[in-house]
């Protein structure tokens, strides 16, 4: 059933894995990652401004600065000789 899980399995039942991907579509978690009485939603400001384009200015939400990731350092490529050249 994990392979199942992944994506289509060759050589299984196409029945079987139908019944897997029903299954997923019809899963309903225990509580809603938007409930506001868990705790208000943590967003960025631009999705706040979605949010209230939108019209629901009524629920809570904290707005917090935007995740950056970290630069990576510049890889040099291997050298080629006569690469780019035309």
């Amino acid at each position: 059933m994990r392979r199942i899980q992944r994506g289509p399995v060759r050589g299984i039942s196409f029945k079987l894995q139908e019944e897997e991907r029903e299954r997923k579509d019809q899963y309903v978690p225990e509580v809603s990652a938007l409930d506001p009485s868990v705790a208000p939603l943590e967003i960025d400001p631009d999705t706040e401004e979605m949010i209230h384009s939108l019209g629901f200015d009524n629920l809570p939400v904290t707005v917090t600065a935007p995740v950056t990731s970290q630069q990576m350092p510049e890889r040099k490529g291997r050298h080629v000789p006569g690469a780019g050249r035309r």
